[in-house]
């Protein structure tokens, strides 16, 4: 009887990780793989369009991979064809894909401005988007400001 429910749990831990155990694709140009599921743990890699993991499983939010926790808003479960270069299928380039993927593409930004007048400055989003802060200049900044859970930045 106990030979049969360990041989019982033994196949229902495997089937429970078989069905946990997906390939995802990442749709963002860079994002960063995490120590753990947190948006401010540290980074352990990086992970780039186009990029294919295997996921493990969904925790908070995200999915660990065997190089780290990856946010399921950077990835999707369904099967993707794209290219880092400038070029993806035909005349979409990588970002306009990314930021299709998004819900924002030049069609939406054209389409908002119309609605939005000389309000609408894209000039400053774009230059939002391209800046970048050293993780460790982050970390000292959440730090100082008391923002940080517990292990956030270990």
């Amino acid at each position: 009887m106990t030979r049969t429910l360990l041989l019982a749990s033994a196949a229902l831990a495997c089937s429970a990780a078989v069905a946990f155990s997906a390939t995802i694709t990442v749709l963002v140009q860079e994002t960063a793989l995490r120590k753990r599921p947190q948006s401010y743990s540290p980074s352990v890699g990086v992970a780039r369009l186009g990029q294919k993991l295997e996921s493990e499983g969904l925790e908070s939010g995200f999915h660990k991979t065997g190089s780290g926790y990856i946010h399921s808003s950077a990835v999707t479960t369904r099967k993707a064809s794209v290219s880092g270069g400038a070029g993806v299928g035909g005349s979409a380039t990588a970002d306009e894909v990314t930021l299709a993927g998004k819900g924002f593409n030049a069609q939406v930004e054209k389409s908002y401005g119309e609605k939005n007048g000389a309000a609408v400055n894209f000039a400053a989003v774009n230059a939002m988007e391209r800046r970048s802060v050293p993780e460790g200049e982050l970390f000292d900044f959440l730090r100082a400001g008391g923002l940080l859970g517990e292990g956030g930045s270990k």
